[in-house]
């Protein structure tokens, strides 16, 4: 028996372990396009390569992203605790980390290539370097490269996906799969860093600073669909570390539906509201610089802080001392609104009973904040720019945004068809 294995990754190179062991007998075959093995796999983990999880089944199971139950077989026949002794006990030892992160002891990734490589060699695998899979045969069971015919009788493919093209995985294994029947389902990165426009990033405030264990939270709307607790980076682009890395795949899934995502970074997780509470302002800021908060990101917070609150001053200030139509007192709330959201995302201040704080601000009742609301939000476009003119009353702009937006788009035609007599 003839087993192939294209790919001399850490899957392809386990797996010709695993069916040499399984099946003494068999001639295994791996087949690497590069020069070496285990190129990408030098690469991870900052050149240490996290090898695996120092935790339960159930817990590897929960902290997958998609479909995480598909891994149960696999974990019952070859768990964390098995990975750890093979390497063990292959003479390569192993330090576990925080959040279940396994290294090398040596802190090089190359030493688990090598206690790969150097366990094919003494199982007698043959390994051939710098082949190039063209195309497959599933009825003759051959493989074709740019220059040669392989035979085989069991095929393994573990080439990888689209992650890293200069290191082989460029996405041809698919079309290998495809010509042999799999179906490949839609594909899109498990863990990438998080590209962001938002003026912090773009004018590099941040740029450099890194967090240990921080909390990133992943909104769509108003839900937080998944926080992470981890190491984050701010970069040039946008976010990394293993927290951004992880939050990628809910980002992305927020962004099949929605244009933008928007993230809370929560920089001291572990202290509560209630801890902060007790110093005072001047002490307080020794208190976070001393739990390890850089002082630049201080000084952005800070600043940020100030400009919010001198808008929401000019936005107060501005309502409250000239008299104002429907449509101003409108547009000055959602103004207020924006920049009092904006002060609670930068700072986590609690403003209290929203309503009666806008009610208050802006000297009108809590009635006609809900009034406000309701036309921000509810109201069709083509009404809002009648209260913009002066067409239709705040009020009765109020009562319609209550109703269906098919309802509304009928009242529009009306109030067009009876201004138009």
């Amino acid at each position: 028996m003839k087993i192939v294995i294209i790919g001399g990754g850490p899957s392809g190179m386990m797996a010709a372990i695993s069916s040499k062991l399984h099946h003494p007998k068999a001639q295994v075959l791996l087949l690497e396009r590069n020069n070496q093995l285990g190129i990408k796999l030098k690469l991870t983990g900052g050149g240490r390569c996290n090898v695996t999880a120092d935790c339960s089944n159930e817990t590897v199971i929960e902290n997958t992203p998609k479909n995480g139950k598909f891994l149960f077989s696999s974990l019952t026949n070859f768990n964390p605790q098995n990975i750890q002794s093979f390497f063990i006990n292959e003479g390569c030892p192993l330090k576990s980390e925080d959040h279940f992160r396994v290294f090398p002891e040596s802190d090089k990734a190359e030493d688990i290539v090598n206690t790969l490589k150097r366990k094919m060699e003494s199982l007698g695998i043959e390994i051939q370097y710098n082949i190039c899979i063209v195309d497959v045969d599933k009825d003759l069971k051959l493989l074709k490269t740019e220059d040669n015919v392989i035979y085989y009788d069991n095929l393994i493919i573990a080439t990888g996906g689209l992650t890293y093209p200069k290191t082989g995985s460029d996405g041809k294994g698919y079309n290998i799969a495809k010509a042999i029947g799999h179906r490949i389902t839609e594909l899109i990165p498990g863990e990438v860093p998080l590209v962001s426009n938002d003026l912090v990033i773009q004018n590099k405030t941040l740029q450099g600073l890194s967090f240990k264990d921080v909390s990133v939270s992943i909104f769509n709307g108003n839900k937080i669909i998944k926080s992470i607790i981890h190491d984050l980076i701010f970069t040039h682009f946008g976010l990394s570390g293993p927290a951004a890395l992880r939050a990628s795949f809910y980002v992305q899934k927020v962004l099949e539906k929605e244009t933008t995502v928007n993230l809370n970074i929560d920089f001291l997780p572990s202290i509560s509201i209630s801890e902060f509470e007790k110093y005072k302002l001047n002490d307080l800021e020794g208190f976070i610089i001393n739990n390890g908060i850089p002082k630049r990101l201080i000084n952005y917070i800070k600043e940020q802080t100030n400009l919010v609150n001198e808008m929401i001053q000019m936005i107060i200030t501005n309502s409250t001392t000239r008299d104002m139509t429907d449509a101003e007192k409108l547009n000055q709330f959602v103004m207020l609104r924006d920049a009092v959201e904006e002060r609670i995302k930068e700072t986590g201040e609690n403003v209290g009973n929203k309503r009666k704080f806008f009610a208050d601000a802006l000297k009108v009742s809590q009635t006609q904040i809900q009034r406000y609301r309701d036309v921000a939000d509810k109201l069709i476009p083509d009404l809002q720019q009648q209260v913009q003119h002066g067409d239709l009353s705040l009020q009765k702009a109020a009562e319609i945004a209550t109703k269906p937006q098919e309802k509304q788009a009928e009242i529009k035609k009306a109030l067009e068809k009876e201004k138009n007599k």
